[in-house]
């Protein structure tokens, strides 16, 4: 990998840093509003249905997921980055192959070839 396209893989990861961190926040500020709604919707005497209360946990329970998947993402382009600082971005870290340049532009913090992350999968199937 030249430095140009070094260069190019950098900003890519540092603008969807940008974005997941602004998304993360708004999330939280989401979540938090919506815990202290409830929180107060609580506090008093119970004017909602119990169907509503499912699908405010449900709700919930679905951002919570989405902030977790957000907060691993993030810490993949964390690695990402610091690896095109020591210079081993785009190796995959199982087999030590190249990562091809179109799997690095659709996901440029993966951390595995197509082979190698086709057999993780296959494995957590069969778990």
């Amino acid at each position: 990998m030249n430095a140009r396209e070094r260069k190019q893989f950098r900003k890519m990861l540092i603008e969807l840093k940008r974005k997941l961190t602004n998304n993360i926040g708004h999330l939280q500020n989401d979540a938090l509003k919506t815990a202290g709604e409830t929180v107060d919707e609580w506090s008093g005497v119970p004017t909602e249905h119990m169907a509503e209360r499912g699908s405010d946990n449900f709700v919930r329970d679905l951002m919570i997921k989405v902030l977790q998947d957000s907060d691993a993402e993030l810490c993949d382009i964390n690695v990402a980055l610091e690896k095109l600082e020591a210079g081993t971005y785009g190796l995959c870290e199982n087999c030590s192959g190249k990562l091809k340049k179109k799997r690095l532009r659709a996901l440029p913090f993966a951390r595995l070839c197509i082979e190698c992350k086709q057999e993780e999968e296959q494995l957590k199937a069969t778990l």
